[in-house]
């Protein structure tokens, strides 16, 4: 048996004691705190939580004028990560679980120039077209939880919002994190949306 399929074996028994299964949050996500002014004039949207036992939460939501397919297949393409996520360096999908229904990746984070590069693998889970869950599976980062939800808009627009808790696990000040999320999620979706819409427009 190959080390990758020896990696594979260990991460799909470690993906089963890791978080819920695709289903298992709640059937709507909370919309009160969006101003949809704001996203109609084509902003992207944020807030961010009180530390809950270390662990920072964060919402943010756009507006994208693409067919959901089109941003579905960019949310699961971890390979061109690298080319708009700040500070992953590699991402690579690992096993594909649960007839399709799951995914596990493996990614190489450099956070900051005082932090090391690690690896660190974790799960998606699918509900098509409609919603992602994010599951940290293992690696430093202690907490790692949220979902991506695609939600239709009456104009024919898709409202994509992604909420996340993290809790890095390593020596970091909360506020770093909570001020590093702030700067690259609005970055993470507008590059999402950009890429959405041009191939919408091809």
């Amino acid at each position: 048996m190959t080390t990758r399929a020896l990696l594979a074996g260990f991460f799909l028994a470690a993906s089963h004691a890791f978080g819920p299964p695709a289903g298992a949050q709640a059937d709507s996500p909370d919309l009160a705190w969006i101003d949809f002014a704001e996203i109609v004039a084509g902003e992207t949207v944020l807030r961010t939580g009180k530390a809950e036992r270390n662990a920072v939460t964060i919402d943010i939501a756009t507006r994208i004028r693409a067919p959901k397919e089109t941003i579905w297949a960019i949310l699961r393409a971890c390979d061109i990560a690298p080319e708009y996520v700040p500070n992953v360096v590699a991402c690579e999908l690992i096993d594909s679980i649960n007839d399709g229904k799951s995914e596990l990746f493996v990614q190489t984070v450099k956070p900051a120039f005082f932090i090391p590069r690690f690896e660190h693998v974790f799960r998606l889970d699918y509900s098509p077209y409609e919603r992602i869950d994010v599951h940290r599976v293992s690696g430093p980062i202690a907490v790692m939880e949220g979902s991506w939800w695609l939600l239709d808009q009456q104009d024919g627009s898709i409202l994509l919002l992604h909420s996340l808790r993290l809790q890095p696990g390593m020596p970091v000040p909360r506020f770093f994190v909570r001020a590093t999320l702030r700067r690259d999620l609005p970055i993470v979706l507008e590059a999402v949306r950009a890429r959405a819409e041009a191939r919408a427009r091809d």
